[in-house]
């Protein structure tokens, strides 16, 4: 496995989603991101066919850490982190007595506390005021992903990004859209925790995102 530590860059990692729906695709699909990736993000709510067994399978097959992009399944919290996953990626409006249920139930899950915004880049302030909410919750690393009306909204974010880095906190701090694949191109060399970075175009989850392959090429040129 290629990744970009030791190549002279911040110590960012790639990340590959995995929003399949079936645990055979899913399985097929962190197979192969294991073998160009440091870690899969696996949508496991959306499977059709989860189960206690077909986790197993999955778990059987892992050899990177995996993120749990969890949405809201109750049934499938525990048995998801009953299996060590190393990361679990919570909404920022979720209930502080799921993240007291994560800390009893997995106490070496680290929590990525996410905000999306799917339509603007909001204004410094308000990006200040979310990550001040996120700081309430205790939670590991902060996630914030906003639409780049204008490439200018790259900078903005890599100003937030650094001032986090800069205080040591762990941070991901990236614009969707066509305007914000510049901050992906990009936010590794100020601290960004991890990039996301799907195996083909037809598993992108988030408008912007670049393939594998074609963020390698930039990071590596």
């Amino acid at each position: 496995m290629t990744n970009i530590r030791g190549n002279g860059f911040n110590r960012a990692m790639i990340c590959v989603p995995i929003r399949q729906k079936s645990s055979k695709e899913a399985i097929k699909t962190m197979v192969l991101s294991q073998k160009v990736a440091d870690l899969s993000e696996i949508w496991f709510d959306e499977i059709s066919d989860f189960s206690e067994k077909k986790l197993n399978e999955i778990i059987k097959k892992k050899k990177t850490p995996i993120i749990y992009k969890w949405q809201g399944n109750n049934g499938n919290l525990k048995i998801v982190l009953q299996r060590n996953i190393e990361y679990i990626d919570l909404d920022i409006n979720v209930q502080k007595s799921i993240i007291k249920e994560i800390r009893e139930v997995s106490p070496k899950t680290k929590i990525i506390m996410s905000f999306h915004d799917f339509k603007i880049t909001p204004k410094d302030a308000d990006l200040k005021k979310i990550i001040a909410k996120m700081k309430t919750k205790k939670v590991d690393i902060f996630k914030i992903a906003t639409f780049a009306n204008d490439f200018t909204d790259n900078f903005r974010m890599f100003r937030l990004l650094s001032d986090l880095t800069e205080k040591g906190e762990k941070a991901i701090c990236l614009c969707m859209g066509e305007k914000g694949k510049f901050s992906r191109m990009a936010g590794h060399l100020l601290g960004n925790y991890l990039m996301y970075a799907p195996l083909n175009k037809k598993d992108i989850t988030a408008e912007g995102q670049l393939t594998v392959k074609e963020l390698k090429k930039c990071l590596l040129k």
